[in-house]
């Protein structure tokens, strides 16, 4: 059945472009009718594909081939269990497996699988899992390797750095540093600030680390990206989670791959102001060949507006595109693993999709619980403009995490969402949508 409803005043003064949305029939892979989950713009569909006992099914979602049969699968971690599920697409059904659970290794406790990629390690054309943890209780964060064959794991390597005093893993950056044939990888870590690097043995049997530079606040990202197309990545990473102390912190690697400290650019909030927390992706957003650093600040932690805000890159960082300005739309205005840049409607171009959180249960911060989605498009000319992809129902989901990628194997892109409502650390349901053009 096909609802229209009316956006209401407050989001047309957001200028949403989008004045009617159609809320799509979601049908869950067990049968179950979520009608109501997700409002979409016109022209969009969306299909909860998957079901999963965990008030956040997602703190990251993953497009990519974990069991090296040719074809992506969907992976998700989240909390309060730590689980990591694998969700595939088979004779036009969907199902999920779950691989393992309890990895923050906390039970009874909670804990968080926070961060979760595809990658090949040793370059011998098959791929791994790596996955970070997140300790509610305190504790480091544990570094697993993982191997898969879709239904159980086939391999479990797992790695608790002592030295690391932090407990929460803000994402993975993957290259091979060295030029040894075998990728590293470097995670700044929630709480201290420690950027550590991880290297495994072309077996995949052992794991080793060392810590290669110290943040002054948080580690809240890690990426590894070409920002300023000179030919040569760079390391990005967030320093953040500190009152008006917000840095976005870009590095060189010198010739044997070590990081040159210290940083070569720093990005210290906007207009003038301090800030709170910085998100930040790396991508070409307005197609013209040449990637931008698109950041999302937040100036005050218990006031929820955002700004974004794209950059070109070279001997410094030049603002060239807002895509918000203190907008309370985008609710907590934490964007980590919540911004891609990618051909989301499959026309050819990069556009900036953006999901939101609304979970103050879990922040202890008041929030509208939006749920939203947008999708940021830069035209020839530079002018920006925003749609309302999807509007979760808060009845059901108020956050929800992404990807963009072929995730059913049509050959096209599509987002799929993994939502969170709640407090984190207790038990709930959440969801996986698929979100695709028409």
């Amino acid at each position: 059945m096909i609802f229209i409803q009316i956006l209401n005043f407050k989001l047309m003064k957001c200028y949403v472009l989008s004045l009617l949305l159609v809320v799509v029939s979601c049908v869950q892979a067990n049968r179950d009718n979520y009608s109501d989950l997700a409002t979409t713009a016109s022209g969009w569909n969306a299909e909860v594909i998957a079901t999963i006992d965990q008030s956040y099914g997602g703190w990251d979602v993953e497009i990519g081939d974990a069991d090296n049969d040719g074809l992506n699968e969907i992976l998700i971690t989240g909390c309060p269990d730590s689980k990591l599920a694998v969700i595939k697409k088979s004779n036009k059904n969907w199902d999920m497996t779950i691989l393992a659970e309890d990895l923050a290794q906390t039970h009874p406790n909670p804990g968080m699988g926070l961060t979760v990629k595809v990658v090949d390690l040793n370059n011998d054309g098959k791929n791994e899992i790596i996955l970070g943890t997140g300790q509610e209780h305190g504790g480091t964060a544990w570094f697993y390797l993982l191997q898969t064959d879709g239904k159980i794991l086939t391999k479990k390597l797992a790695l608790r750095p002592d030295y690391n005093t932090s407990s929460f893993t803000h994402n993975f950056a993957i290259k091979d540093l060295d030029g040894d044939g075998l990728n590293e990888v470097i995670s700044a870590y929630c709480g201290g600030g420690e950027i550590i690097r991880y290297d495994i043995d072309r077996e995949l049997n052992q794991i080793e680390s060392r810590k290669i530079h110290h943040l002054s606040g948080s580690g809240e990202e890690s990426m590894i990206a070409d920002v300023d197309n000179d030919g040569e990545q760079e390391y990005l990473t967030s320093n953040s989670f500190r009152h008006k102390a917000a840095k976005v912190e870009i590095y060189e690697f010198d010739e044997t791959g070590e990081l040159v400290i210290p940083a070569r650019i720093i990005l210290e909030g906007f207009d003038g102001r301090g800030c709170f927390y910085a998100s930040l992706t790396v991508g070409d957003v307005d197609n013209d060949g040449s990637n931008e650093l698109i950041v999302g600040w937040k100036e005050e932690q218990k006031i929820n507006k955002g700004t974004v805000l794209g950059y070109k890159v070279d001997s410094t960082a030049c603002k060239v595109y807002t895509f918000a300005h203190q907008d309370e739309t985008l609710d907590l205005s934490y964007f980590e693993k919540m911004m891609e840049i990618a051909d989301v409607d499959n026309d050819g171009k990069n556009e900036l999709v953006l999901s939101t959180r609304g979970d103050n249960v879990s922040e202890f911060i008041s929030s509208d619980h939006h749920g939203y989605v947008f999708m940021f498009k830069v035209d020839d000319q530079g002018a920006v403009s925003r749609e309302l992809l999807v509007d979760l129902n808060e009845k059901y989901a108020e956050s929800s995490w992404l990807a963009v990628g072929d995730a059913d194997n049509d050959g096209e892109n599509e987002i799929v969402l993994a939502t969170g409502k709640g407090d984190r650390t207790k038990p709930g349901t959440s969801y996986v949508v698929l979100v695709e053009k028409e």
